[in-house]
């Protein structure tokens, strides 16, 4: 008995050390490592190109092109759609398996072809497939502008897996969202962790409690009390459903305020119900490509309707 007792103990720690370990992927195929921790504001003022771009010498736009770490990056991800063929393995150990597939087809928009260039990574447990994300791709928009639009990655030794969407236009590159995954080996699946967007309101989610208004939360909205009421119903009008959110947040903390100088029973803080209603509204999945704008309404939505329910709530006790 006390054999099988030492040898179960000495399983779990082989089984811990096994799933805990570091990952070595193919250096060739890691990504730039750049992207593990952006400070998105940052970047999109570095790769913001000036007025007078076109015409300034060629030294000063060589200048200007340098400071965007996003230009640096260009070259290596187009080198690797050159030297991915098909698939690859980057990984392989202890029945884990990552690969890296690339993918090449054409998208028809008004008649005309415009092709599209993709990177998925993979994963694979004892040969059999388990779960995929879009690590890389490159192709024009023509749908609405017309810009480049190109996806970058990093996958780091602590299973961790970075993603940076950018728009690539006549007057700059524009970060669009950041990604951070990471591969959980239990459950053999992406398990997104944090979320950056940034489309004119930049705003971060970490999962699964935490949305965070990055920039403008103490502005005054440009729009009447009246539109914040009911513009967060209204589809892509995301700048005003931004600021229907920060509205009812902040009534809603008023209203808490109110019950404690009440002295009411009420204990829960706006902490507590933040933590409560985020759960619930960022189980919307997150975007793949240019679904931002339909991301951000749904969330938006779901968040002040949650906070509605609150404040009625907390009306009543005011009231009782």
């Amino acid at each position: 008995m006390k054999n099988l007792f030492f040898i179960n103990i000495v399983l779990f720690l082989f089984s811990f050390c096994c799933y805990s370990q570091e990952i070595d992927v193919i250096e060739n195929y890691k990504g730039k490592s750049f992207l593990n921790s952006i400070d998105i504001s940052k970047l999109t003022k570095d790769c913001e190109k000036t007025d007078n771009f076109w015409h300034i010498t060629n030294t000063e736009r060589e200048e200007i092109l340098e400071r965007c770490p996003i230009n640096q990056m260009a070259s290596y991800f187009n080198n690797l759609y050159e030297i991915i063929r098909n698939n690859i393995v980057i990984y392989d150990v202890n029945d884990l398996k990552l690969t890296i597939n690339k993918k090449i087809y054409n998208k028809t928009v008004n008649n005309k072809i415009y092709p599209v260039k993709e990177l998925n990574l993979s994963i694979f447990h004892k040969g059999n497939f388990k779960d995929k994300i879009t690590l890389a791709n490159s192709s024009y928009d023509v749908e609405g502008y017309y810009w480049l639009s190109n996806q970058y990655y990093y996958i780091s030794p602590s299973k961790d897996v970075y993603l940076l969407l950018v728009k690539d236009i006549d007057t700059s590159v524009k970060p669009i969202f950041w990604k951070h995954y990471q591969i959980d080996e239990k459950d053999l699946q992406f398990q997104l962790k944090e979320l950056l967007i940034d489309e004119g309101y930049k705003y971060q989610i970490i999962y699964p409690y935490k949305f965070e208004i990055l920039e403008g939360t103490l502005e005054k909205s440009k729009y009447n009390i009246d539109k914040l009421k009911t513009c967060y119903q209204e589809k892509y009008s995301t700048n005003c459903s931004i600021d229907s959110y920060r509205y009812y947040h902040n009534l809603l903390s008023q209203k808490i305020i109110s019950l404690k100088n009440k002295k009411t029973n009420f204990n829960e803080s706006i902490e507590k119900i933040d933590k409560q209603i985020n759960e619930i509204c960022l189980l919307i999945p997150a975007p793949n490509y240019y679904e931002t704008e339909e991301f951000t309404y749904n969330i938006t939505k779901c968040l002040v309707e949650q906070l509605n329910k609150k404040i009625k709530t907390i009306d009543q006790i005011l009231l009782g």
